[in-house]
């Protein structure tokens, strides 16, 4: 499998998840893809609360990664680090929300695995 690099960042807006929220990434077709990096910072000056879901093609739901997680003011939210990783299937997506005036920013790294055809 031919290995590729990825960096994906999405600044939230969406109020709400599932078909609502903000698109983060999704896993290209024919690949498979292992997030070994996905943080979230919020550069308002309060805490707010932002969410974070997994989109599961092959059942067309929605799993919760992060549910309604405080973060303080202008700090960041480590969600994926240090050897841990989320797997993703072709078509699987990562989706974000937050609550109202609030000002996340959502950054995913990791790698795509070509399977072929």
């Amino acid at each position: 499998m031919a290995t590729t690099y990825f960096t994906a960042v999405k600044d939230l807006t969406a109020t709400a998840g599932g078909a609502s929220g903000d698109v983060v990434y999704t896993c290209p077709a024919n690949h498979v893809a292992v997030i070994k990096t996905l943080f979230v910072s919020n550069g308002a000056s309060s805490a707010k609360k932002y969410s974070l879901q997994l989109y599961d093609a092959s059942a067309t739901s929605y799993l919760t990664i992060a549910d309604e997680t405080t973060v303080a003011a202008n700090t960041n939210d480590f969600v994926v680090q240090g050897g841990a990783c989320i797997a993703l299937a072709a078509g699987d997506k990562i989706v974000g929300f937050e609550e109202s005036s609030s000002d996340f920013h959502v950054t995913i790294s990791g790698e795509e695995y070509f399977k072929g055809t």
